[in-house]
């Protein structure tokens, strides 16, 4: 069993560890359905940006998966999952490349940065809260760097933020709009309709929208953040729009 994690491992916005389990288990169960599986039994999956809570989903709830590789700048966080994880299935690598927020003091991502996974290839590659973090020059990187890693019916999921209202609530533009109207209500500000707020909104291609705080919010408008994905070997297959658990997922697959 994988509990207890130290809380200076846990980057997820929900701390409760029982909580965090049962979403990760929910994004497991949608990644197998992405790549056409009842499950991950026969599923080689690259979990860039990995975190702890994907291994303690599975670990702790014997969970099947034919393999599982993490990824991480983090690399106090790195050591920790191989000394406790004793588990065949299970593989850990630090990278150490920089990133305004994670990762400030390192060399430059580049398209020959090493994912330290030499060769190998995988069925499914996920980035849960990267490429949120990422800029356009190294949201194109990563994506280059990614596709050799992909075997050729394979699937890519990543999330992004997309600058775009949503019916549910959960995209970060819907959070924000949150934020403006309560503070004009504190204001006694009186406002047009949310609509026609909305109208007045044009997304700008990237928007770093904290410059206080880099790359915490890496805001796309929908345009911009598909585009980039031309020429890098890729195919958009969808766009799945912002949950509880996750911002807006792009599914590709390798052309």
């Amino acid at each position: 069993m994988l509990t207890k994690i130290p809380p200076r491992f846990i980057r997820s916005a929900v701390t409760d560890e029982d909580a965090t389990v049962a979403g990760a288990i929910e994004l497991l169960e949608e990644l197998a359905a992405l790549a056409g599986r009842p499950d991950l039994a026969d599923v080689d999956l690259l979990d860039v940006g990995c975190g702890v809570k994907f291994t303690q989903a599975i670990v702790n709830n014997g969970l099947a998966i034919a393999s599982y590789t993490g990824v991480d700048v983090f690399a106090d966080m790195i050591d920790y999952l191989r000394v406790h994880v004793d588990d065949p299935r299970f593989t850990y690598r630090r990278i150490d490349v920089r990133n305004e927020l994670y990762n400030p003091v390192a060399p430059p991502f580049t398209v020959d940065t090493d994912l330290g996974v030499g060769d190998r290839t995988f069925d499914l590659i996920c980035l849960y809260s990267v490429f949120t973090h990422l800029d356009p020059t190294d949201y194109v990187t990563m994506l280059q760097v990614l596709r050799p890693r992909v075997r050729p019916e394979g699937r890519l999921a990543f999330t992004v933020f997309l600058d775009e209202p949503t019916e549910g609530g959960h995209s970060l533009t819907d959070f924000f709009e949150r934020m403006y109207l309560e503070q004009a209500v504190r204001d006694g500000e009186e406002l047009p309709p949310i609509e026609e707020l909305r109208a007045q909104h044009t997304p700008v291609p990237f928007l770093d929208a904290d410059p206080t705080r880099p790359l915490t919010w890496a805001l796309y408008s929908r345009e911009h953040a598909l585009e980039l994905i031309d020429g890098t070997g890729w195919r958009v297959d969808d766009v799945l729009l912002p949950t509880a658990l996750h911002q807006h997922l792009v599914v590709c697959s390798p052309i």
